[in-house]
């Protein structure tokens, strides 16, 4: 399992195995940029839009029910509250029968399609549903609030309520209520239903005016950031391909730096010991008082010889370009084990294929990875493994050390090499892997797709 470099990874399938993170640098393209910034300002758009679409919605809804409030002042103070008779009260059939005409030819009209009229006690004095006449139902909540207050409310209603029974369940119905009087003064309350489809029409209706504007406001300010944002991805593309370059050169500088001191080593130092080892052995078969002397100054001095040869390899590797890749690893890994460390190299993957920047690259990778286990794995074993893999190139070097935790891996210290080498690798389009978990060990890998 695989995570971006600097990310936590979860344990594998097998349980809370080694994690993994992928040092390796984003290239992002002007044109990537600006992508990013198109489909970031399109989610944008869609999640105000949707936003905008639900408020606004609400907000229509919500002034439909204050239209269905006006309406029904208008309905019971022009028409109702004058066609009132004091009779209504006592369930005079004929005032009932003057308010149900007027009631039919004047009120009940679009989405209106209910009135009742209730005295205090509940009692239904009047409704278009001849059946609700004269039942007592009690009123509640905002029905007793508006009667005692004067004040108008609506509300969804409750079709499975008693008074309710005669309506259709399909349809919701959004009632209003307010008291209006008798001509002898008694307080009645007078309550209209209307179809709430109505109502959420009359929304949609706000919303779609609406949505025009809003739409297109954000629209026009996002177009009007594109400029911006098309500058900053070349600004950025600009920066990207600088760093590039001076990374190139500080590495290139690297290289000749290793090779002079590589060349004043061997011309240098390295003779000279030779030459007191030439000259020590020489002594000793000459024998002596001094020759059990000589014989241990001739070994110290041939294994200073050895690490500075070993040493040479490391900094600047002539077997790499004469003698090829797989002697230059052979090479690399005689390296720990002058540190005490068993290094095995088996490479099954056909090396010519590669081109030079690729064997530059495995080489390099090779060596910072076993510097990294000599400097800081504890580790009794490592081994180096080429393999091909799906067409690549794949090199493992996998430790029995301690491990680590990869979640901070791109701040620890040591890793600026790995990091700079996720660099080249991405310059050659390849990926450079860590494999790891406290108390089990390291595995770097290095994918090279084929050429």
């Amino acid at each position: 399992m695989r995570t971006p470099a600097g990310r936590p990874a979860g344990p594998d399938a097998r349980g809370s195995g080694p994690s993994s993170a992928s040092i390796q640098v984003e290239r992002l393209s002007g044109r990537s940029l600006v992508t990013r910034y198109a489909v970031t300002g399109l989610l944008t758009l869609l999640v105000v839009a949707v936003v905008t679409a639900y408020a606004s919605r609400l907000l229509g809804i919500q002034e439909a029910v204050d239209d269905a409030r006006r309406a029904t002042r208008v309905v019971a103070g022009v028409a109702v509250e004058p066609a009132l008779q004091d009779e209504l009260l006592t369930g005079d059939p004929g005032a009932i029968a003057a308010l149900d005409t007027l009631v039919r030819r004047e009120v009940l009209r679009n989405w209106l399609v209910r009135v009742k009229i209730w005295d205090r006690t509940g009692r239904v004095l009047y409704s278009d549903e001849p059946r609700l006449i004269g039942q007592q139902f009690g009123l509640r909540g905002d029905e007793l609030d508006s009667f005692v207050t004067g004040t108008t409310k609506a509300e969804l209603s409750n079709l499975s309520d008693p008074e309710n029974r005669y309506e259709n369940r399909d349809t919701e119905l959004l009632e209003v209520y307010l008291p209006v009087r008798t001509p002898n003064g008694e307080r009645v309350l007078f309550e209209a239903y209307y179809r709430y489809a109505g109502v959420t029409r009359a929304g949609q209706r706000i919303w779609l005016r609406f949505a025009p504007y809003s739409l297109g406001a954000l629209l026009l300010l996002s177009l009007a950031q594109a400029p911006i944002a098309i500058a900053m991805a070349r600004r950025l593309r600009r920066n990207q391909a600088q760093r590039e370059a001076l990374l190139r050169r500080a590495i290139e500088a690297t290289d000749a730096e290793r090779r002079r001191i590589a060349a004043d080593l061997h011309d240098g130092v390295v003779q000279n010991l030779a030459g007191v080892a030439f000259s020590l052995g020489a002594a000793t078969r000459r024998g002596g008082a001094d020759a059990r002397q000589s014989r241990e100054a001739a070994d110290r001095v041939r294994q200073a010889v050895q690490s500075l040869r070993s040493l040479l390899v490391e900094i600047y590797p002539p077997n790499l370009y004469e003698e090829g890749l797989a002697a230059a690893l052979a090479d690399l890994a005689a390296g720990p084990g002058t540190h005490g460390i068993e290094a095995e190299v088996a490479i099954t993957a056909p090396l010519d294929r590669l081109g030079v920047a690729e064997t530059e690259l495995i080489y390099r990778v090779a060596q910072e990875g076993l510097r990294n286990v000599v400097a800081h794995a504890a580790a009794s074993r490592v081994d180096i493994r080429v393999t091909a893999e799906d067409g690549a190139t794949v090199l493992r070097i996998t430790d029995d050390g301690r491990g680590m935790d990869l979640e901070h891996l791109p701040s620890r210290p040591g890793h600026l090499g790995l990091r700079a080498l996720a660099d080249l690798a991405h310059e050659v389009g390849a990926a450079l892997i860590v494999e790891s978990a406290p108390g089990a060990g390291t595995t770097l890998m290095l994918e090279v797709p084929a050429r």
